[in-house]
């Protein structure tokens, strides 16, 4: 093996230009090795100093002593949410009393149907269901503002996702899609909505 190497040691010593071609290539490596270390150590800074920053932010925050006011605080906003929520104590029961909520709420506007879709689970939460209903009809600005108002000051939680009025031969008619979100009781006496 190392009489492969006797020519090219010859070789190298007569001629210049490789001599120069050599020391160029290692110049490169070495300049490119350098680049590679010098990047390295940048990304290293910054990974650094983002460490340091998020434990900071972790110090401040562990630091603070007001955890125990908020959880407070969290639970009593949750016992107020869960309030607001409709009950029933299965989904084919929460179905019925949106739809009957409805058709008292609605005696006043000219509905042309009331359709009242099954209650589905939420997902994340296994003891909630969502009621979705859908009111059609002839608009009446006054009566359907009165409706609106009724959905919207009822003490259990109803949102309105979609109002539109349209024309149709002549006659504007409205669409209301309302979800409604029950809570799953157990099989004792349900509060009536």
């Amino acid at each position: 093996m190392f009489k492969f190497f006797i020519p090219l040691i010859s070789e190298l010593r007569n001629n210049t230009r490789l001599r120069l071609g050599v020391w160029f290539i290692i110049g490169l490596s070495f300049s490119y090795s350098i680049m590679l270390l010098n990047d390295y150590q940048i990304k290293k800074q910054q990974s650094y100093k983002a460490v340091v920053e998020r434990l900071s932010q972790l110090k401040t925050i562990a630091n603070q002593s007001k955890w125990t006011d908020r959880a407070i605080e969290i639970q009593q906003l949750r016992k107020q949410l869960q309030s607001k929520l409709w009950q029933a104590n299965t989904k084919g029961l929460a179905q019925a009393t949106f739809q009957q909520w409805l058709r008292t709420v609605s005696k006043k506007i000219d509905v042309k149907r009331l359709q009242v879709d099954p209650a589905l689970d939420v997902a994340k939460y296994t003891d909630i269901w969502q009621v979705t209903a859908k009111l059609r009809g002839q608009f009446n600005k006054q009566d359907l503002a009165e409706l609106l108002l009724k959905i919207a000051t009822h003490s259990s939680i109803v949102v309105t996702e979609m109002l539109d009025v349209y024309e149709s031969k002549d006659h504007l008619k409205f669409v209301i899609i309302l979800k409604s979100y029950f809570r799953k009781v157990p099989n004792s006496s349900v509060n009536d909505n």
